[in-house]
């Protein structure tokens, strides 16, 4: 199989479990096979971390320690999706050299720029010598911590020397940028009249448009980040149909028994016992979907939905200055989806039926196991 989608994001940091979840949720809502996190701030990505946060969807990751809690890079990818052929690590950057279903092998470079001019100079630098020895097609993106137009940022305080610098290292390089749909910028200062740069980027060479010709850069809601992530859609994927879950904390929820009551109770036209058994079951499960999402509502619909407001305030704000109760709302939704990731995240491990696993233990071998045996379970040929 090929990757159908990267995600590409300054995530500042998920050495918090509040912050592991919102990153775990970004993640999981962008559907991708390769994700560049930027700005980690570990020191040490073990796989216990690594795990709490990807899941054991992901197999395979490729980091660039933090300085203490400062920077740091990570790429991870599925092995059920996509093959590593080779990796490098350097300053500013990791690299990992990927084969295409059709025997096409293609390298990614994920880099998170220096903030200081004297390191901009290395760390360009730094890309010059990869591409050197990186040969053939080639994907570089992430955090450039550079510009390299005047229309990248929201004020004239601009320094030209470093774009011109950035502007020559594109055409040494021969890359071109893969347009972002929909947003001029993907940084906010996030003050009450803020400084906007455009500072995440994708850049490609020729050839690796020629393996992805259809490939699509569009962004999504910051979230807990001042940076909004970004998704390279590589192909068209498909979701599968969605199944009924009873949810274990309905149980709990005031109203629940009536609401079974009303609806096994209620007569059915049955000839036998086996089939008024089916038809009450039946009815009880959609009429306890409904109850659930009058009660409760669906908590990854609401999360969709106060991302997709964030997103919108975030595109306005681009070309404007968002009142006072605009901004006030962009910050709530922030708080929102930052609780809402956190609840999604303690249905999910409810779902797994077992209760008495502890942050991060999904690494282990029982756990895996578990997963397994209900997926054979819930199979039907």
């Amino acid at each position: 199989m090929n990757p159908a989608a990267i995600l590409i994001w300054n995530a500042r940091g998920f050495n918090k479990k509040d912050r592991r979840n919102s990153v775990r949720e970004v993640i999981l809502s962008s559907n991708a096979d390769i994700v560049c996190l930027q700005e980690t701030k570990v020191a040490n990505m073990n796989q216990r971390l690594f795990l709490s946060v990807f899941g054991s969807a992901f197999d395979k990751f490729l980091a660039l320690p933090a300085n203490g809690t400062r920077g740091g890079v990570l790429i991870a990818w599925k092995s059920s999706s996509c093959q590593a052929l080779a990796t490098r690590v350097d300053t500013y950057s990791v690299s990992v050299l990927f084969s295409e279903q059709e025997g096409r092998n293609w390298w990614f470079t994920g880099v998170y720029g220096p903030q200081a001019d004297d390191e901009k100079v290395l760390f360009l630098q730094e890309l010059r010598n990869i591409r050197a020895l990186c040969n053939g097609p080639w994907l570089v993106a992430g955090d450039f911590n550079l510009i390299y137009q005047a229309a990248d940022k929201n004020n004239t305080n601009l320094d030209r020397v470093m774009m011109g610098r950035f502007r020559r290292f594109l055409d040494d390089v021969e890359v071109k940028e893969i347009p972002l749909l929909g947003r001029k910028y993907t940084w906010s200062n996030e003050r009450q009249s803020p400084t906007l740069v455009r500072l995440d980027r994708a850049f490609c060479c020729m050839d690796w448009e020629g393996i992805f010709p259809d490939s699509v850069l569009q962004s999504s809601a910051a979230g807990v980040s001042d940076h909004c992530p970004l998704i390279l859609g590589l192909k068209v994927s498909t979701n599968g149909k969605r199944r009924f879950h009873f949810e274990s904390f309905w149980t709990k929820v005031p109203g629940f028994l009536d609401a079974v009551k009303q609806n096994w109770e209620a007569p059915v036209q049955a000839n036998c016992a086996v089939e008024c058994l089916f038809l009450k079951l039946q009815r009880l499960s959609k009429g306890l979907q409904k109850w659930g999402q009058r009660k409760v509502g669906n908590i990854k619909v609401q999360l969709g939905m106060a991302k997709e407001v964030l997103h919108r305030l975030e595109t306005e704000r681009d070309s404007r200055e968002l009142s006072d109760s605009e901004e006030w709302l962009r910050r709530k939704l922030k708080l929102h989806c930052l609780g809402l990731a956190s609840l999604e995240r303690t249905v999910a491990r409810l779902r797994f039926r077992i209760l008495y696993l502890q942050e991060g233990d999904a690494n282990t071998a029982f756990f895996r196991q578990q997963a397994r045996f209900r997926k054979k379970e819930k199979f039907h040929p």
